[in-house]
């Protein structure tokens, strides 16, 4: 093997390692962030809060969270390579007949 290929294949195990790290990192971000938004939506529910009347730290946190759990699905999506995936077109193709007479049909 040349100098190249095993420069080659190690990048290539590097890169499998990242990201298999980063795959098990935003699993556990998202772990949390499930936790954390269970028991704040159950301290929501005991509150006794007007919907108007909610104050603005918890539309915050609410917002926060909602936020970070568009993050972490970036994130996964980025480590998993689903954003680089080229869906195939698999409609039927639509041809166009122009000068068509109705009642030669």
């Amino acid at each position: 093997m040349t100098k190249k290929e095993i420069k080659d294949i190690d990048i290539k195990n590097k890169k499998f390692e990242v990201n298999h790290k980063h795959i098990v990192f935003y699993d556990k971000a998202l772990l949390i962030l499930e936790f954390i938004l269970n028991e704040f939506s159950k301290e929501l529910k005991k509150s006794d809060i007007e919907f108007l009347d909610m104050p603005k730290n918890t539309v915050s946190t609410l917002d926060f969270i909602i936020s970070s759990i568009g993050k972490i699905q970036k994130g996964q999506r980025l480590a998993l390579g689903l954003d680089t995936e080229q869906f195939e077109d698999t409609l039927p193709a639509i041809n166009i007949i122009e000068g068509l007479n109705e009642q030669k049909v």
